[in-house]
């Protein structure tokens, strides 16, 4: 068995496919409870893992730009990104969405990274001094 080394370069690579794997064990169990908690999983999930990739996307942009216009970049796609995210929100509220299902989806990318995490302090060496 080979383990994936996980570093700087491809830890949020890893990160979010961990993200999709336990996303779609969440989805494919969660049917057998109800359909309604699956696809708000599913709506969750999806909803924290675009605002990740953005945000990352965003935060990439504004350290490479530097400059006097890279904080007021930010603040607008911060508030832009937030309040597209309480719309679909809101929305999955106005379809009587699975509030359980939801914040299982929403809590997907805390799940990753907590094992992501605990796989490399488990299974790679580190610089012990």
């Amino acid at each position: 068995m080979t383990l994936t080394a996980v570093n700087d370069e491809n830890i949020q690579a890893v990160i979010v496919k961990t993200s999709l794997v336990f996303l779609g064990i969440l989805v494919v169990t969660g049917a057998f409870v109800s359909v309604r908690f699956s696809l708000s999983a599913l709506a969750g999930g999806l909803i924290i893992l675009l605002n990740h990739c953005w945000l990352r996307s965003i935060l990439e942009r504004v350290l490479a730009a530097g400059g006097e216009n890279a904080a007021r970049y930010a603040i607008i796609r911060y508030v832009l990104r937030l309040s597209l995210i309480a719309v679909a929100v809101i929305i999955l509220f106005r379809l009587n969405v699975d509030i359980a299902g939801l914040f299982a989806g929403l809590s997907i990318l805390v799940i990753s990274t907590v094992s992501v995490s605990i796989y490399q302090l488990l299974f790679q060496k580190g610089d012990a001094q």
